[in-house]
């Protein structure tokens, strides 16, 4: 979240999706009450340091990081949210105040603060008093989500060896005093919406979301025979394909496999963000694949496609849609499956929610000057164009490594390892000399004339100045769409 997101936020307004507190050093006593109703309706933004009439007061800079702990552990305590739902707040500079930031997601389950239960209308927060529209609230909930279908039959041994290991190392890469670190196996299950118990037969049990993103292949197989995801390339031989991955393995390993598939198959365009490399590549794909993987319905045997064509990528999703229609880059994402989508986010697979769709749109512009399409219909399809300007022969060409695609209009060069960290480092420091490159790159200035002088010979690179003075420029300026 950013001040131009959060800006359009702000805009908006108080409604079903959207609310302000007032938090100048202390937590207000009712955020709890606003983030059960989001978990048991929509979800929606909490923005805290801003009044009903959008009057921006911000936060005592010196109790934000204070009051951001106490959020997290507070979601994270059963006393204060039952059932807990994690919820990791951000630091918002906004005209020169700090805001505190974060989204509550749909939930697959119904959540009590104060022993109440409570939802979200236009009005506000209300109670749900009677039981028979707490009863109701369970239906419905229990109805939209078959990510929660108890297996009573699931055993431990069903949970892939090493997988819980590999889930918390992603989470401490992101956040170091993650309290799910500390956790044991059960009570990081339940702790993750990922153990329940089932009224309707009266069991508890490992969830389809627990089997989806831990189980081992056989109980995948077991439980869901039809379930499989298709990587496919059809550049050449449309009729049939050029490559092709067929993956059966559980959402973790299967995010992996298919990035993997991508960076295979297409090029990484250069591009500074500053004086920062990016890589749009990943930044998009990952995205697009963390949103197919988590937007499934699972019970559906229809199985889920990525296609990667000469200018578009496209994937086919089985779906339960909130709204039969093309989807607006909106401020609110509904997951249908809220639970996978927490893990997800957790481990950094994927953008808090409410963001992704919108950031796949920006960058994808970058990529390859066109937007993506999405409809959220039966089949979710997303269609992310790959065409940019360069000859439709040429697209292929480019540099290894990840400059594909980007010097001069699409003409094909190669480089090595060597010669790549020497250009990027001449493009974020034009004139640059040879002694000053020796010791950022730590390479001895014998090796860095060779490498310096291939780069010229590839007319890449030019040297300006005098010799003893004078420095290495890049050829061409970089540009937000490449050379």
């Amino acid at each position: 979240m950013d001040e131009k997101e959060l800006r359009k936020i702000i805009r908006q307004g108080e409604g079903l999706t959207v609310e302000f507190k007032r938090a100048k050093t202390a937590l207000p006593d009712n955020l709890f009450e606003s983030v059960a109703a989001f978990l048991n309706r929509n979800g929606g933004h909490i923005v805290l340091g801003v009044t009903d009439d959008k009057k921006i007061e911000g936060v005592d800079p010196n109790c934000v990081e204070k009051l951001c702990k106490q959020i997290a552990n507070l979601s994270n305590n059963p006393e204060k949210l039952d059932p807990q739902n994690l919820i990791d707040p951000q630091v918002v500079d906004y005209k020169d105040k700090k805001l505190i930031y974060f989204f509550v997601p749909a939930s697959s389950q119904v959540h009590k603060t104060g022993k109440k239960v409570f939802d979200r209308s236009v009005d506000g927060d209300f109670v749900v008093k009677t039981q028979s529209a707490i009863s109701a609230m369970y239906l419905r909930k229990s109805n939209s989500y078959t990510e929660n279908t108890v297996y009573p039959g699931l055993r431990e041994i069903d949970i892939k060896r090493g997988m819980l290991k590999k889930a918390k190392d992603l989470i401490r890469s992101i956040r170091s005093n993650h309290p799910w670190l500390k956790l044991n196996k059960e009570d990081f299950f339940k702790a993750a919406g990922l153990i329940r118990y089932d009224s309707t037969i009266g069991k508890s049990g490992y969830t389809l979301a627990a089997l989806m993103l831990f189980g081992t292949d056989e109980a995948i197989s077991s439980y869901l025979p039809y379930y499989k995801i298709e990587a496919i390339v059809r550049k050449q031989d449309l009729m049939r394909y050029d490559d092709r991955l067929t993956v059966t393995c559980n959402l973790i390993d299967g995010y992996e496999l298919l990035n993997g598939f991508i960076e295979k198959h297409l090029p990484d365009k250069f591009y500074l963000d500053g004086k920062t490399r990016l890589s749009l590549r990943d930044k998009i794909f990952r995205e697009v694949i963390a949103n197919m993987l988590i937007h499934r319905e699972y019970m559906n045997p229809i199985p889920t496609t990525l296609v990667i064509y000469k200018d578009k990528l496209v994937t086919n999703n089985a779906n339960k849609p909130f709204a039969y229609e093309k989807i607006a880059f909106q401020l609110c994402s509904y997951p249908k499956n809220p639970h996978i989508a927490t893990m997800f986010a957790q481990m950094g697979f994927a953008e808090y929610l409410g963001t992704g769709i919108r950031k796949i749109s920006d960058l994808c512009e970058i990529y390859s000057g066109l937007k993506p399409k999405f409809v959220d219909n039966d089949i979710f399809i997303a269609e992310i164009p790959l065409t940019d300007h360069v000859p439709e022969g040429e697209k292929s060409g480019g540099l290894n490594g990840g400059l594909n695609g980007g010097l001069s209009g699409g003409l094909k060069i190669e480089l090595n390892e060597t010669q790549q960290k020497v250009f990027l480092e001449i493009t974020k420091r034009p004139g640059v000399m040879i002694k000053e490159l020796s010791g950022r790159l730590q390479m001895p200035i014998d090796t860095l004339d060779k490498v310096v002088s291939s780069l010229r010979k590839k007319e890449l690179i030019e040297r300006r100045g005098s010799k003893k003075t004078g420095g290495y420029w890049v050829k061409r300026e970089p540009t937000s769409t490449g050379w």
